[in-house]
């Protein structure tokens, strides 16, 4: 059983109604895609029975009112959700063809060919340091004094620098 459905289970979330929305299967699509996608914080159904098709080299914007749940659908596209503890998801998602969520599936690979800009910053649970060299490190840049100088003058330019530099 994969974790996220053992997580809902756990959580004794009513999962009867996650018949995902069909879509026409003839060819293999290309692009991002979620069947019946649905989010929860403990106990509470953030997200149900998404399915939404994004063809691949397109750029989209999700408008809503606060609190509809945009944010929490982008991190479901993104494998950011997962670093929430009390969260759980069940659906699809496919990124041609292949679900994201399969436990063969790197998260930092998914986050290099899903590309997410939030109205807010978005850092993963790790030190600034960790969080501007993410970018680098999955590029292939091990060098820790690249690194440094990578890390330095982005909070340089963003003017961190002084804030931060301990």
């Amino acid at each position: 059983m994969s974790q996220r459905i053992e997580n809902m289970t756990k959580q004794n979330v009513d999962t009867s109604t996650t018949t995902p929305q069909q879509f026409d299967s003839a060819t293999e699509f290309k692009g991002l895609e979620t069947r019946g996608a649905h989010a929860w914080f403990g106990t509470h159904h953030a997200l149900a029975d998404v399915s939404l098709r994004f063809p691949e080299r397109t750029v989209t914007g999700l408008i809503g009112p606060s609190g509809c749940g945009k944010s929490t659908f982008i991190r479901l596209l993104n494998r950011m959700h997962e670093f929430i503890p009390s969260a759980a998801m069940a659906g699809e998602i496919l990124l041609n063809g292949s679900d994201i969520y399969a436990p063969s599936e790197d998260p930092a690979l998914i986050r290099l060919k899903v590309g997410m800009v939030f109205q807010k910053p978005n850092p993963f649970p790790m030190s600034i340091y960790d969080n501007v060299a993410y970018g680098p490190k999955c590029q292939g840049i091990k060098d820790k004094a690249i690194l440094d100088e990578i890390v330095e003058s982005a909070l340089i330019a963003a003017a961190l620098y002084d804030e931060v530099k301990d």
